[in-house]
């Protein structure tokens, strides 16, 4: 019951995070609305039947409408904003209409001072000191109206002015204060999800050339093939080695190896941005792509012009004759009948391809369909 309570009065089933800033003028509009509606009810009804003050009575019941208005159209329209400024004004004209209406007799002075605290914890610091300053201003212009008739002794009025501006600035800075820490609260939060981001992207990229790695190619190809024969299109896999690789890095050198790979990563990555397209890199000289973006008729054009772009960079690799620039040899499978396939057979496949290239002369692509 209790929880009820919280979740459907308090919070008007509107979903925030309880470390938002917004959790807290949610809760406290409500918290406000219920308190005004609470306030005239009770007050009305001792003006009507205890004092016999019918005025009074009456002013409550017509504040209590728009109160009850304001709160029941929070729940509907869920603008915590325009709800949280609806209360201000309307405490703002109540609190002012009592004060005349009772010559700040009866202690009805004290109702002005709960006005900063409502004001600028609903509006904020900034627009709610604004409001407040133009409130005293209006207030101490009805006391001194009241003094110079003398209905307000003078050492009264000045007391209430020193108490309501120590309270505005006492309620102004806890305001400031709560708002710093809130925007301090959310800087971390970005800081730790960017982090937190920085660190996923890290676990699954290879160092060295930018693509996806091993340990992630595991994760996509099984996920991929099992999308791919859920809606029924064709799975588009090839494998991909730099040709005579060993041989270039015994010539040349580790560090020009690794600037090959990267450039090969790079051109893999650029041509691969499209949605549903992967490059990884799965071993020291191979690279994997799953490809969802081309059909079966494009998807041997599409490796070979891979295959071109990557010869075509001129990397020198006089090992690798009768090129004598780094090439690449792509062993491919389209996969259409998923029948009794597994992706261990699809690899199998595509590496079956490789191996039929590298011995063909390599710098080339092979590819099935299945």
């Amino acid at each position: 019951m209790e929880i009820y309570l919280y979740k459907n009065i308090l919070l008007s089933n509107i979903d925030i995070d309880i470390d938002h800033e917004d959790y807290r003028k949610l809760l406290l509009t409500n918290l406000a609305y219920i308190f005004a509606a609470g306030v005239f009810v009770v007050f009305s009804f001792v003006n009507f039947f205890i004092r016999e003050n019918h005025i009074a009575g009456i002013v409550e019941v017509l504040f209590l409408l728009p109160t009850l208005y304001g709160f029941f159209k929070l729940r509907k329209d869920q603008d915590i904003d325009k709800s949280a400024a609806f209360m201000c004004y309307l405490l703002f004209v109540t609190i002012l209409t009592v004060l005349f209406l009772f010559q700040f007799q009866e202690c009805v002075g004290a109702w002005a001072l709960l006005f900063p605290f409502v004001a600028m914890s609903l509006r904020g610091a900034e627009k709610g000191l604004y409001l407040v300053i133009f409130f005293d201003l209006v207030v101490y212009a009805n006391g001194f109206y009241f003094w110079y008739i003398e209905k307000l002794p003078l050492i009264d009025f000045i007391r209430f002015v020193n108490v309501s501006i120590f309270i505005t600035i006492l309620v102004y800075l806890y305001e400031k204060a709560v708002s710093n820490s809130y925007k301090k609260q959310k800087m971390l939060q970005e800081s730790l999800k960017q982090s937190l981001q920085k660190t996923q992207t890290l676990a699954i990229t290879d160092a060295l050339t930018g693509l996806y790695n091993k340990r992630h190619f595991d994760k996509v190809f099984h996920m991929e093939f099992n999308r791919a024969k859920r809606e029924n299109r064709p799975f588009h896999f090839a494998i991909l080695d730099i040709d005579n690789f060993k041989p270039y890095n015994d010539f040349y050198g580790h560090e020009p190896g690794d600037v090959a790979l990267r450039k090969v990563g790079c051109i893999l990555h650029d041509q691969t941005k499209r949605s549903g397209d992967y490059a990884f890199r799965v071993g020291g000289e191979e690279f994997a792509l799953i490809l969802q973006s081309c059909s079966d008729e494009n998807f041997e054009d599409y490796l070979n012009e891979l295959r071109q772009a990557i010869e075509a960079v001129g990397i020198e690799h006089v090992k690798n004759e009768p090129f004598g620039v780094l090439t690449v040899s792509i062993g491919a499978v389209s996969l259409v009948n998923y029948d009794n396939m597994t992706t261990i057979n699809i690899y199998i496949a595509a590496d079956q391809n490789l191996y039929y290239v590298k011995k063909s002369g390599r710098n080339a692509v092979k590819h099935s369909v299945i």
